[in-house]
């Protein structure tokens, strides 16, 4: 059985379009995909449409960003009403926010020479924020880099220091607000990509995982390794967590370029999301 229930679309930070996933998913002859952009509900109407079009079921989601003591991490949010107001309202503020920050960093490159109109920068968001590899693209289609090192040249041009560096301002939830938002809207919470967590913040990953707001853990992941994996089905175990995987696709702005379904999911995770699958045949 083929399915991926880590999948990021135009509307956040990936490279393709919710047709091209969907489209790409009928080739694989998929059973079942998840959208879960960051910190958006704003393509789940749209990728609705087509899971109905291409007949392939999907779980709306979304991968918020959650921020403890200055450190960010990602809780996925699975089977959310996407037509919650709190939700599209809160995807609205940030699509403002990060869009008023691309166009400071935009009026940086133009006053460093860089010859590009800002709408020729906001063309290659395709309706979600203008993050940054989409920025870099931006560049490399006018010739100023290489497609191949738009994601090694992230820091070169955005990092703290950097020439394009606009300092962040938005007021991300902490991880209890994050998981009250997608219990709001009928969803369960998931400890994304967990290794990230624990190798930026040990102490904080221990706290997430032992903090009993968590519904479930996201086990299998390119970053997770094998002892991982082990340690955290263990965990999963013994606190009762529902057990997920994906590939976090994101298309070109992927530094291990893992294709729609790249990594092996047993099919006991489709069964353990089945009941959060939009657009099922009976």
């Amino acid at each position: 059985m083929k399915f991926d229930f880590h999948i990021h679309s135009v509307y956040s930070d990936g490279s393709s379009p919710l047709e091209e996933i969907f489209n790409t998913g009928k080739q694989l002859k998929v059973s079942a995909l998840a959208i879960t952009d960051h910190d958006t509900v704003l393509g789940l109407k749209e990728a609705d449409r087509l899971s109905k079009k291409y007949a392939i079921p999907f779980i709306p989601g979304i991968e918020f960003t959650a921020m403890e003591n200055e450190k960010k991490f990602h809780i996925l949010g699975y089977g959310i009403d996407y037509n919650s107001l709190e939700l599209i309202e809160y995807s609205k503020r940030l699509l403002e926010y990060l869009n008023a920050k691309s166009m400071k960093q935009i009026r940086l490159m133009q006053k460093n020479g860089i010859d590009i109109k800002e709408e020729e920068f906001f063309k290659e968001g395709q309706g979600g924020p203008l993050y940054r590899a989409k920025m870099l693209k931006t560049l490399s289609n006018h010739g100023y880099l290489k497609q191949e090192e738009i994601m090694t040249s992230l820091k070169k041009y955005f990092g703290d220091g950097a020439p394009y560096y606009v300092e962040e301002t938005f007021e991300y939830y902490n991880f209890q607000q994050v998981c009250k938002i997608i219990k709001a809207s009928k969803g369960i919470a998931v400890l994304a990509h967990p290794n990230k967590l624990k190798n930026k913040d040990e102490k904080l990953y221990w706290d997430i995982l032992n903090s009993n707001l968590l519904d479930g853990v996201e086990i299998y992941h390119p970053a997770n390794d094998e002892n991982t994996q082990n340690e955290l089905k263990k965990i999963a175990f013994d606190k009762k967590l529902i057990i997920t995987g994906g590939s976090d696709y994101h298309g070109h702005y992927s530094k291990n370029k893992i294709p729609i379904c790249g990594i092996d999911i047993p099919d006991q995770i489709y069964n353990n999301l089945y009941q959060y699958l939009t657009n099922v045949v009976i």
